[in-house]
Protein backbone atom coordinates (compact mmCIF):
# COMPACT_ATOMS: atom_id res chain seq x y z
CA UNK A 1 0.00 0.00 0.00
CA UNK A 2 1.54 3.51 -1.13
CA UNK A 3 0.66 6.20 1.23
CA UNK A 4 1.57 9.90 1.52
CA UNK A 5 4.95 10.99 1.80
CA UNK A 6 3.79 14.29 3.73
CA UNK A 7 1.35 14.80 6.57
CA UNK A 8 -1.14 17.49 5.49
CA UNK A 9 -3.21 17.32 8.42
CA UNK A 10 -5.49 15.04 10.16
CA UNK A 11 -7.94 14.25 7.73
CA UNK A 12 -5.46 13.50 4.83
CA UNK A 13 -6.32 10.22 3.00
CA UNK A 14 -5.14 8.27 0.08
CA UNK A 15 -6.49 4.95 -1.68
CA UNK A 16 -5.19 1.83 -2.11
CA UNK A 17 -5.65 -0.80 -4.60
CA UNK A 18 -9.02 -1.67 -3.17
CA UNK A 19 -10.12 2.05 -3.88
CA UNK A 20 -10.82 2.02 -0.02
CA UNK A 21 -10.12 5.21 1.76
CA UNK A 22 -7.85 5.27 4.74
CA UNK A 23 -6.32 8.26 6.90
CA UNK A 24 -2.32 8.48 5.66
CA UNK A 25 -1.53 10.07 9.03
CA UNK A 26 -2.75 7.35 10.92
CA UNK A 27 -1.25 4.68 8.86
CA UNK A 28 2.33 6.44 9.31
CA UNK A 29 1.63 6.58 13.13
CA UNK A 30 1.28 3.03 13.30
CA UNK A 31 4.07 2.20 11.24
CA UNK A 32 6.05 4.36 14.28
CA UNK A 33 4.34 2.20 16.87
CA UNK A 34 5.59 -1.02 14.78
CA UNK A 35 9.21 0.10 15.02
CA UNK A 36 9.65 -1.15 18.60
CA UNK A 37 10.97 -4.26 19.54
CA UNK A 38 12.06 -5.73 22.33
CA UNK A 39 15.79 -5.08 20.94
CA UNK A 40 14.93 -1.16 19.70
CA UNK A 41 13.21 -0.19 22.70
CA UNK A 42 14.08 3.38 22.06
CA UNK A 43 13.83 5.43 18.85
CA UNK A 44 14.82 9.08 17.66
CA UNK A 45 12.88 11.20 15.44
CA UNK A 46 15.73 11.06 12.99
CA UNK A 47 15.19 7.29 12.40
CA UNK A 48 11.46 7.75 12.38
CA UNK A 49 11.81 10.08 9.70
CA UNK A 50 14.41 8.14 7.47
CA UNK A 51 12.46 4.87 7.44
CA UNK A 52 9.14 6.39 7.28
CA UNK A 53 10.52 9.14 4.34
CA UNK A 54 9.33 11.59 5.98
CA UNK A 55 10.53 15.27 7.01
CA UNK A 56 11.86 15.49 10.39
CA UNK A 57 8.83 17.68 11.44
CA UNK A 58 6.12 15.56 10.45
CA UNK A 59 7.74 12.38 12.22
CA UNK A 60 8.01 14.91 15.01
CA UNK A 61 4.24 15.87 15.43
CA UNK A 62 3.26 12.45 14.50
CA UNK A 63 5.68 11.17 17.55
CA UNK A 64 4.05 14.05 19.55
CA UNK A 65 0.68 12.85 19.11
CA UNK A 66 1.51 9.78 19.81
CA UNK A 67 3.05 10.83 23.12
CA UNK A 68 0.00 12.98 23.66
CA UNK A 69 -2.09 9.80 23.56
CA UNK A 70 -0.30 7.56 25.76
CA UNK A 71 0.98 5.58 23.31
CA UNK A 72 4.69 6.43 23.24
CA UNK A 73 6.75 8.31 26.18
CA UNK A 74 9.55 10.91 25.57
CA UNK A 75 12.56 8.95 26.60
CA UNK A 76 15.60 10.87 28.48
CA UNK A 77 17.70 12.07 25.61
CA UNK A 78 15.57 15.05 23.62
CA UNK A 79 13.84 13.92 20.34
CA UNK A 80 13.62 10.43 21.45
CA UNK A 81 10.98 7.92 22.33
CA UNK A 82 9.67 4.42 24.02
CA UNK A 83 6.76 2.66 24.02
CA UNK A 84 4.05 4.43 26.33
CA UNK A 85 1.59 2.95 29.10
CA UNK A 86 -1.54 3.19 26.68
CA UNK A 87 0.14 0.15 24.31
CA UNK A 88 1.01 -1.69 27.83
CA UNK A 89 -2.61 -1.91 28.68
CA UNK A 90 -3.67 -2.81 25.40
CA UNK A 91 -1.18 -5.66 25.42
CA UNK A 92 -2.70 -6.75 28.98
CA UNK A 93 -5.88 -6.66 27.41
CA UNK A 94 -4.86 -8.61 25.00
CA UNK A 95 -2.97 -11.61 27.03
CA UNK A 96 -6.22 -11.96 28.86
CA UNK A 97 -8.52 -12.51 26.38
CA UNK A 98 -5.65 -15.04 25.27
CA UNK A 99 -5.42 -16.80 28.21
CA UNK A 100 -9.27 -16.98 28.75
CA UNK A 101 -9.44 -19.10 25.45
CA UNK A 102 -6.44 -21.13 26.13
CA UNK A 103 -7.70 -21.92 29.53
CA UNK A 104 -11.44 -22.65 28.56
CA UNK A 105 -10.75 -24.32 25.45
CA UNK A 106 -10.52 -27.95 26.92
CA UNK A 107 -13.58 -27.75 29.05
CA UNK A 108 -15.68 -26.16 25.65
CA UNK A 109 -14.73 -29.30 23.86
CA UNK A 110 -15.11 -31.57 26.36
CA UNK A 111 -18.85 -30.33 26.21
CA UNK A 112 -19.33 -30.37 22.69
CA UNK A 113 -18.00 -33.94 22.86
CA UNK A 114 -20.84 -34.62 26.00
CA UNK A 115 -23.44 -33.04 23.84
CA UNK A 116 -22.66 -33.23 20.42
CA UNK A 117 -24.09 -29.54 19.94
CA UNK A 118 -21.61 -26.36 18.86
CA UNK A 119 -20.11 -24.97 21.87
CA UNK A 120 -18.94 -20.81 22.25
CA UNK A 121 -17.25 -18.86 24.31
CA UNK A 122 -17.81 -15.07 24.45
CA UNK A 123 -16.85 -11.78 26.20
CA UNK A 124 -18.47 -8.87 26.82
CA UNK A 125 -17.22 -5.81 24.66
CA UNK A 126 -19.92 -2.97 25.72
CA UNK A 127 -23.10 -3.91 24.95
CA UNK A 128 -22.40 -6.64 22.97
CA UNK A 129 -21.42 -10.27 22.89
CA UNK A 130 -18.23 -10.91 20.91
CA UNK A 131 -17.53 -14.81 20.26
CA UNK A 132 -13.83 -15.43 20.71
CA UNK A 133 -14.12 -19.95 20.46
CA UNK A 134 -16.01 -22.14 18.64
CA UNK A 135 -15.82 -25.90 18.71
CA UNK A 136 -17.67 -27.12 16.20
CA UNK A 137 -20.77 -29.88 17.35
CA UNK A 138 -20.82 -33.03 15.34
CA UNK A 139 -24.45 -34.13 14.91
CA UNK A 140 -24.61 -33.44 11.11
CA UNK A 141 -27.66 -31.02 11.98
CA UNK A 142 -25.85 -28.43 13.90
CA UNK A 143 -25.51 -24.48 14.43
CA UNK A 144 -22.55 -22.85 12.80
CA UNK A 145 -20.94 -19.79 13.50
CA UNK A 146 -17.70 -17.52 13.66
CA UNK A 147 -15.00 -16.36 15.55
CA UNK A 148 -14.90 -12.85 16.02
CA UNK A 149 -19.02 -12.86 15.37
CA UNK A 150 -20.67 -9.74 17.83
CA UNK A 151 -24.12 -9.35 18.95
CA UNK A 152 -26.36 -7.17 21.20
CA UNK A 153 -25.99 -9.18 24.41
CA UNK A 154 -29.71 -9.00 25.31
CA UNK A 155 -30.95 -12.04 22.56
CA UNK A 156 -28.68 -14.74 23.91
CA UNK A 157 -28.06 -16.64 26.96
CA UNK A 158 -24.43 -16.45 26.11
CA UNK A 159 -24.68 -12.44 26.53
CA UNK A 160 -27.01 -12.59 29.33
CA UNK A 161 -24.58 -14.44 31.25
CA UNK A 162 -21.89 -11.92 30.32
CA UNK A 163 -24.37 -9.18 31.57
CA UNK A 164 -25.69 -11.17 34.51
CA UNK A 165 -22.36 -10.28 35.82
CA UNK A 166 -22.50 -6.87 35.83
CA UNK A 167 -24.13 -4.38 38.86
CA UNK A 168 -27.40 -2.37 38.37
CA UNK A 169 -25.19 0.80 37.91
CA UNK A 170 -23.47 -1.43 34.55
CA UNK A 171 -25.96 -2.57 33.47
CA UNK A 172 -27.81 1.09 33.23
CA UNK A 173 -25.05 2.43 31.22
CA UNK A 174 -24.94 0.17 28.17
CA UNK A 175 -28.83 0.17 27.67
CA UNK A 176 -32.29 2.03 27.35
CA UNK A 177 -35.49 0.52 26.28
CA UNK A 178 -35.22 1.81 22.51
CA UNK A 179 -32.17 -0.21 22.25
CA UNK A 180 -34.04 -3.64 22.43
CA UNK A 181 -34.26 -4.76 18.67
CA UNK A 182 -36.11 -7.55 18.21
CA UNK A 183 -35.00 -10.93 16.44
CA UNK A 184 -37.84 -12.88 17.10
CA UNK A 185 -41.42 -12.25 19.02
CA UNK A 186 -39.54 -14.12 22.15
CA UNK A 187 -37.04 -11.36 22.33
CA UNK A 188 -36.19 -9.48 25.27
CA UNK A 189 -38.54 -6.20 24.58
CA UNK A 190 -37.58 -3.75 27.42
CA UNK A 191 -35.55 -3.11 30.11
CA UNK A 192 -37.64 -4.14 32.77
CA UNK A 193 -37.93 -8.03 31.37
CA UNK A 194 -34.27 -7.94 30.61
CA UNK A 195 -33.34 -7.74 34.58
CA UNK A 196 -35.98 -10.01 35.21
CA UNK A 197 -34.17 -12.29 33.02
CA UNK A 198 -30.61 -11.97 34.62
CA UNK A 199 -32.26 -12.25 37.83
CA UNK A 200 -33.53 -15.74 37.09
CA UNK A 201 -30.19 -16.73 35.34
CA UNK A 202 -28.30 -16.12 38.81
CA UNK A 203 -31.00 -18.05 40.47
CA UNK A 204 -30.46 -21.11 38.35
CA UNK A 205 -26.92 -20.72 37.60
CA UNK A 206 -27.43 -21.20 33.76
CA UNK A 207 -29.00 -19.39 31.08
CA UNK A 208 -31.84 -20.62 28.49
CA UNK A 209 -32.36 -18.86 24.89
CA UNK A 210 -35.70 -20.22 23.83
CA UNK A 211 -35.55 -19.00 20.09
CA UNK A 212 -35.24 -15.71 21.37
CA UNK A 213 -31.83 -15.00 19.10
CA UNK A 214 -33.13 -17.28 16.16
CA UNK A 215 -36.63 -19.06 15.53
CA UNK A 216 -35.82 -23.24 15.88
CA UNK A 217 -32.53 -22.42 17.79
CA UNK A 218 -31.70 -23.32 21.52
CA UNK A 219 -29.00 -22.23 23.66
CA UNK A 220 -27.58 -22.78 27.08
CA UNK A 221 -24.68 -20.87 28.87
CA UNK A 222 -23.04 -20.57 31.96
CA UNK A 223 -20.48 -17.92 33.38
CA UNK A 224 -17.06 -18.65 33.89
CA UNK A 225 -15.90 -16.59 37.00
CA UNK A 226 -12.16 -15.16 37.36
CA UNK A 227 -9.77 -15.13 40.03
CA UNK A 228 -11.48 -11.76 41.43
CA UNK A 229 -14.85 -13.77 41.60
CA UNK A 230 -16.16 -11.46 38.36
CA UNK A 231 -17.54 -12.90 35.69
CA UNK A 232 -14.98 -13.04 33.05
CA UNK A 233 -16.62 -14.92 30.05
CA UNK A 234 -19.32 -16.89 29.31
CA UNK A 235 -19.74 -20.49 27.45
CA UNK A 236 -22.87 -21.65 25.70
CA UNK A 237 -24.06 -25.13 23.03
CA UNK A 238 -26.26 -23.94 20.84
CA UNK A 239 -29.13 -26.45 18.60
CA UNK A 240 -31.64 -26.92 17.04
CA UNK A 241 -35.54 -27.32 19.21
CA UNK A 242 -36.28 -30.54 17.86
CA UNK A 243 -33.20 -31.89 19.93
CA UNK A 244 -32.73 -29.40 22.54
CA UNK A 245 -36.61 -30.37 23.94
CA UNK A 246 -37.90 -28.56 26.81
CA UNK A 247 -37.75 -31.68 28.55
CA UNK A 248 -33.42 -31.88 28.15
CA UNK A 249 -32.92 -28.50 29.03
CA UNK A 250 -32.12 -29.48 32.80
CA UNK A 251 -30.14 -32.26 32.16
CA UNK A 252 -28.25 -30.30 29.30
CA UNK A 253 -27.91 -27.25 31.97
CA UNK A 254 -25.90 -29.57 34.20
CA UNK A 255 -23.65 -30.50 31.79
CA UNK A 256 -22.55 -27.12 30.41
CA UNK A 257 -22.33 -26.01 34.48
CA UNK A 258 -20.07 -28.70 35.17
CA UNK A 259 -17.96 -27.08 32.52
CA UNK A 260 -17.80 -23.92 32.98
CA UNK A 261 -17.30 -24.69 36.58
CA UNK A 262 -14.25 -26.63 35.47
CA UNK A 263 -13.11 -23.89 33.61
CA UNK A 264 -13.39 -21.44 36.32
CA UNK A 265 -11.32 -22.86 38.67
CA UNK A 266 -8.60 -23.68 36.00
CA UNK A 267 -8.39 -19.78 35.90
CA UNK A 268 -8.03 -19.22 39.61
CA UNK A 269 -11.50 -18.72 40.37
CA UNK A 270 -12.32 -18.85 44.45
CA UNK A 271 -15.89 -19.55 43.98
CA UNK A 272 -19.43 -18.53 42.91
CA UNK A 273 -19.99 -14.89 42.71
CA UNK A 274 -22.51 -13.35 45.87
CA UNK A 275 -26.18 -13.64 44.32
CA UNK A 276 -25.58 -16.38 41.83
CA UNK A 277 -26.56 -19.83 42.47
CA UNK A 278 -23.79 -22.59 43.78
CA UNK A 279 -21.68 -24.06 41.24
CA UNK A 280 -22.54 -28.20 41.14
CA UNK A 281 -20.12 -30.13 43.48
CA UNK A 282 -19.97 -33.48 41.44
CA UNK A 283 -20.41 -34.15 37.71
CA UNK A 284 -23.43 -35.09 35.69
CA UNK A 285 -24.62 -38.16 34.47
CA UNK A 286 -23.94 -38.33 30.48
CA UNK A 287 -26.92 -37.65 28.53
CA UNK A 288 -28.56 -41.02 27.71
CA UNK A 289 -29.65 -40.03 24.12
CA UNK A 290 -26.18 -38.73 23.14
CA UNK A 291 -24.83 -41.85 24.49
CA UNK A 292 -26.94 -43.92 22.23
CA UNK A 293 -25.80 -42.62 18.95
CA UNK A 294 -21.98 -41.54 19.25
CA UNK A 295 -19.95 -43.45 18.24
CA UNK A 296 -16.26 -43.76 19.44
CA UNK A 297 -14.52 -44.34 16.42
CA UNK A 298 -15.93 -41.47 14.75
CA UNK A 299 -16.05 -38.59 17.76
CA UNK A 300 -13.32 -40.26 19.80
CA UNK A 301 -13.41 -38.28 23.06
CA UNK A 302 -11.08 -35.47 23.43
CA UNK A 303 -8.45 -35.24 25.89
CA UNK A 304 -9.64 -34.99 29.06
CA UNK A 305 -9.47 -31.48 30.90
CA UNK A 306 -8.03 -31.01 34.40
CA UNK A 307 -10.68 -31.27 36.96
CA UNK A 308 -9.52 -29.01 40.19
CA UNK A 309 -11.14 -29.54 43.22
CA UNK A 310 -12.68 -26.69 44.56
Amino acid sequence: MSVDSEIKGPESTTKNAGDRRVVGSLLHGLEILQMFSRERRVIGIGEMASQLGLHKSSASRLASTLAYAGFLEADVLPGTYRVGSKIAALGTLAEQDLDIERTVLPYLRWLTWRTGETGHLAILEGGNAKTIAITDGWHTVRMHSWVGKSAPAYVSSMGKALLAGLNADELHSLYRDEDFVPKTDRTVKNYGELEKDLMKLRGQGYGFDNEELEYGLRCISAPIVGPDNTVVASISISGPSQRMTLERIAQVAAQVRWAARGASLALGSAGTPSGWKAAPGSAPEPLAWVEEIRSPERIPEPQEPIWISA
